[in-house]
């Protein structure tokens, strides 16, 4: 079960943080790379949030997910 919730904490982070973190991480690495538009910048940046950015989102949502699983979920033993 808390393989479960944290794989549901991570899919959520990854949803949300998507959303939320993506375009102002996008623009430090734009003008931290100088990458120029166009064809080639745009395959950059969907590699690096395909390789980069969504594994960090997730393993941050499982850990997070984990911990809340043990901390508050998980029945007390007497």
């Amino acid at each position: 079960m808390r393989f479960l919730t944290a794989s549901l904490f991570g899919l959520v982070f990854l949803l949300g943080l998507s959303f939320l973190i993506t375009p102002y991480l996008n623009n430090l690495y734009i003008t931290y790379n100088n990458i120029q538009p166009g064809p080639d910048g745009e395959s950059e940046l969907v590699g690096f949030l395909i390789y980069v950015q969504w594994p960090i989102f997730f393993i941050v949502g499982f850990i997070s997910g984990y911990v809340v699983h043990i901390k508050y979920l998980k029945k007390n033993k007497t």
